[in-house]
């Protein structure tokens, strides 16, 4: 008799301010670590949130120089910012602004906020002013994404002159641990209980994160489910332009690693270099031969591509 999948229950086991416990049993044998791992990384890369992605500050031309009147520099003024954690209740991006005229301790507090935009922990601290004459002023950029977002990456957000992009990471998860433990069901002993412990920023609670990150991989898999008239048959391509094909690398048309290597070692690099040469010298290079000729010839009619000298004429 075929032994059914059963369907897991899932209970909270410890819930804590932005952390949160969760056991999922009895998992078929090897199912727990199957999507232990699937729900750790869909938590850890694909939630939306929001993150510093820029900012201008006063008197700083870029992110090495110093910030007059201030302790820190502007590198250091940045990694306080990446601390922050912010909630949008609007689309992005947002401009915020932050403005001391005193020396002390310059906390996230001080940044005035829209209504349409909160700030989780406003207790970080940014910088320490030590000349109230000089004071601290900047404009941060804050947008919506997913992951992490390298500063390299947003040249098209048309920032302004003196505007230093920032490494931005969106995920409103901060941690993800999971184990995989043996739980008994009848009198077997095999099979899985998965322990998940969630720790969020704030903006999400842990349990709104399972649920989205269960929901991202039942879309992704939902495609496998199709009735096959829902399948999309994608056409047959039409074969490579000749001219196009000759630039193409040796490496590019599937040769075996022993033929491909064969043929780079003789100084034959593109497949235009191999119509060049007659099949029978082609043959007789060192490392090739007849079996070598033959997978040649198979990939170049693949290519619709023939030698100017057919092997029969040789």
């Amino acid at each position: 008799m075929t032994e059914a999948i059963n369907i897991p229950n899932i209970k909270l086991e410890e819930k804590a301010i932005n952390r949160s416990v969760f056991v999922v049993e009895p998992f078929f044998p090897g199912y727990g670590t199957t999507i232990g791992n699937a729900l750790r990384r869909v938590l850890l890369s694909s939630l939306p949130g929001a993150a510093v992605i820029a900012v201008k500050i006063n008197g700083v031309d870029h992110e090495f120089s110093p910030v007059p009147g201030v302790k820190e520099d502007a590198v250091q003024i940045i990694l306080n910012l990446k601390k922050l954690r912010f909630k949008l209740h609007e689309e992005g991006p947002v401009t915020l602004k932050l403005k001391v005229s005193k020396s002390g301790v310059v906390k996230a507090s001080h940044i005035t906020l829209p209504s349409s935009v909160e700030l989780m922990n406003p207790d970080i601290e940014i910088a320490h002013v030590s000349d109230a004459k000089a004071g601290l002023a900047m404009e941060i950029q804050v947008d919506k994404g997913r992951g992490y977002m390298p500063s390299s990456e947003m040249d098209d957000k048309n920032f302004s002159i003196s505007t230093i992009a920032v490494d931005a990471s969106f995920s409103p998860v901060q941690k993800v641990a999971f184990t995989v433990e043996p739980t008994r069901v009848g009198e077997v002993v095999n099979y899985d209980k998965l322990t998940i412990d969630i720790l969020t920023d704030g903006t999400i609670t842990p349990e709104e994160a399972l649920k989205q990150s269960a929901q991202i991989l039942v879309d992704q898999l939902g495609i496998f489910g199709a009735t096959p008239s829902e399948i999309t048959v994608e056409p047959k391509a039409d074969k490579v332009a000749e001219g196009d094909a000759k630039d193409f690398d040796i490496e590019e048309i599937n040769l075996s690693v022993r033929t491909a290597n064969a043929l780079k070692n003789n100084g034959i690099k593109k497949v235009g270099d191999i119509l060049s040469i007659d099949p029978a010298e082609l043959q007789e290079l060192k490392g090739l031969g007849a079996k070598a000729l033959d997978e040649i010839t198979s990939k170049l009619n693949e290519l619709g591509l023939k030698f100017k000298k057919s092997r029969e004429g040789k």
